[in-house]
């Protein structure tokens, strides 16, 4: 009889993942988890998927939902900020049952892979970076009682050492992978939200249409996907939200990927067909600041695209040359004027308290997030990730606490030189407070639950997040 395995998120409150803004936060499902299960699924095996994060589910609602599977395997995903969670999940199960053997992956356990396993004793396996092919491998050797030595890209224990097998390479061709798995939630689409401010339509989802990214900023973590960035083709982007419009009735899409318009060929291939179908979704990707051009913009305008957010990070040159960000602040506000005058709203990403952070270049990053076009923005701690290079080199620059559960980019685990916690979080208020009570904004957000009003009820949900926030006390 083939086996079953679960794949779940663990128990992650949104108070725990956004601090005072869970109420307008994020409960979209896991792309990864629904691509494992689909793969899975493929390959004969049954399969499941609770997403107990975006369902905010209790661990024993959790661990009930995984158990009614009646589960050989479980494989839980973690971020770092998660992954104590992801332990207490997995101590849980093997409490009801400690026969199912719990297999690890994500972010987080592929970049400190021994380490993980030495904390955490109730992970039996591990699988490493991408784990597509990797988790059939190893439930096929499982279920064969063969050898693991000949997976790669795993983590397992024998005779009370932790061995780590050759990473594997990656998919090449990332359209062999079959479509994910979205028959197999519970409750797709209704159940599941994006950020109220981030979304014009419902029901939305989002997606992945590449893996890796081939630029170097020392505070991102590429050890799942690496540097070498691949890409699903146009044609299996298109059969996707065809998928997603028709079946499940989507009406918006995230594109979530860092790199999304760095290929022009494919940018222009995917607008071409939304139109050529006349699928009457609206959308939203990330940007980089160097790889967008007037031209398609404006053709992203007509095939629906309304917000385009840009990683701008700070507003001091000499921060983003530090950073390794290849970009100038010139590109950035051109980036910004280009989509504006192509009629689609921008959205910045900034983070404060880099390693040669001072008062003044903070006051730059404000200043600067002020003075260009933007329309939102969302202003994160610096948090130096493990598999990142900052997290090697944060002590020579300021204090570091290297308490993995204390990172969720809202609490000041980095402190630079010549700062100090209150400063950083009075300063992360500030810029806040700065940017969003002007005028332009205020009626811009107006001007949008008017011509919304199904959505009003998720932008005063995060109102009063926002309220809360800058009101808060520091810690």
């Amino acid at each position: 009889m083939m086996s079953t395995i679960v794949f779940a998120n663990s128990p992650l409150t949104l108070e725990e993942r956004y601090g005072t803004l869970a109420g307008a936060g994020n409960t979209l499902p896991s792309m990864g988890l629904l691509y494992l299960a689909t793969v899975v699924r493929k390959n004969g095996y049954k399969t499941g998927v609770v997403e107990a994060s975006s369902l905010n589910l209790s661990y024993e609602e959790t661990v009930r939902q995984i158990l009614s599977f009646s589960p050989d395997y479980v494989g839980i995903t973690a971020t770092t900020v998660s992954i104590f969670h992801a332990a207490r999940l997995a101590k849980k199960i093997k409490d009801k049952d400690k026969d199912i053997k719990v297999i690890i992956g994500g972010p987080h356990l592929t970049a400190v892979p021994k380490e993980t396993m030495e904390l955490f004793p109730d992970f039996d396996f591990a699988v490493v970076g991408e784990g597509e092919e990797t988790i059939v491998e190893l439930l096929n050797s499982l279920t064969n009682k063969g050898t693991i030595e000949g997976v790669g890209s795993v983590v397992y224990r024998q005779n009370g050492n932790i061995n780590v097998t050759d990473r594997r390479k990656l998919i090449d061709n990332l359209d062999m992978l079959p479509f994910p798995a979205w028959d197999i939630l519970t409750d797709f689409p209704q159940g599941y939200h994006p950020v109220a401010i981030r979304c014009r339509r419902y029901p939305a989802a989002h997606l992945l249409t590449s893996r890796g990214c081939p630029h170097k900023c020392i505070f991102c973590d590429t050890s799942v996907f690496t540097n070498k960035y691949r890409a699903f083709s146009s044609e299996y982007i298109l059969e996707m939200i065809k998928i997603l419009y028709q079946k499940y009735g989507i009406r918006e899409i995230l594109f979530e990927d860092d790199v999304f318009v760095i290929f022009k060929k494919r940018l222009i291939e995917i607008c071409e067909g939304l139109l050529k179908e006349n699928l009457k979704i609206s959308w939203s990707c990330l940007g980089r600041a160097n790889a967008v051009k007037p031209d398609v913009l404006k053709l992203m305008k007509r095939a629906g695209c309304w917000q385009i957010g840009f990683g701008i990070e700070s507003g001091d040159q000499k921060i983003l040359d530090f950073a390794n960000k290849m970009i100038t602040l010139e590109q950035m506000e051109q980036a910004v004027r280009w989509t504006k005058d192509a009629g689609m709203e921008t959205k910045g990403f900034f983070i404060l308290g880099f390693p040669l952070e001072t008062e003044e270049s903070i006051m730059n990053t404000i200043n600067f997030s002020k003075r260009i076009m933007l329309d939102d923005i969302s202003v994160n701690l610096m948090t130096p990730f493990p598999g990142s290079e900052i997290y090697n080199i944060a002590d020579r620059y300021g204090k570091f606490d290297r308490d993995w559960s204390k990172m969720n980019m809202l609490q000041s685990v980095f402190i630079p030189k010549g700062l100090s916690e209150d400063s950083l979080n009075y300063y992360n208020k500030k810029m806040l407070k700065e940017f969003y009570l002007r005028p332009r904004i205020i009626k811009n957000y107006a001007l949008r639950m008017v011509e919304n009003p199904r959505n009003a009820g998720n932008f005063l949900k995060g109102l009063l997040a926002f309220l809360k926030t800058v009101s808060a006390k520091n810690n």
